[in-house]
């Protein structure tokens, strides 16, 4: 997933998002809901600038019938119009592992250290 995103394989999101899939945008209140939304904000994101960095530092996974939480520490390097910004941070996902191919159903973000 975070391969694809970097590419700007954009298509290829649908794969790992449940359809009914809920993000929360860290600061906000307002959520991202559905699987179109949540590739159109991979997509603008990528649109906004320039990746020069990305890093997956630690992955837990806890699981539970049905589902497993995920927590993954990141860094990423980035630029946009505002500028460049190096941040570390935890992507927190649910996943419902029912059938073959488990999916993404909810997911957050939740910044550790900005510079």
């Amino acid at each position: 997933m975070n391969t694809a995103w970097q590419e700007a394989r954009y298509d290829s999101l649908y794969l790992f998002f449940h359809s009914d899939v809920v993000m929360l945008p860290p600061g906000s209140d307002q959520p991202i809901q559905g699987v179109e939304a949540m590739v159109e904000s991979y997509r603008q994101f990528g649109a906004m600038g320039t990746i020069h960095a990305f890093e997956i530092k630690k992955v837990d996974v806890f699981e539970t019938d049905g589902a497993a939480m995920v927590h993954m520490l990141f860094f990423v390097d980035f630029e946009i119009e505002a500028g460049r910004f190096q941040e570390e941070g935890m992507e927190v996902y649910t996943v419902d592992v029912f059938g073959d191919n488990p999916l993404v159903v909810w997911r957050t973000q939740i910044p550790l250290k900005k510079e």
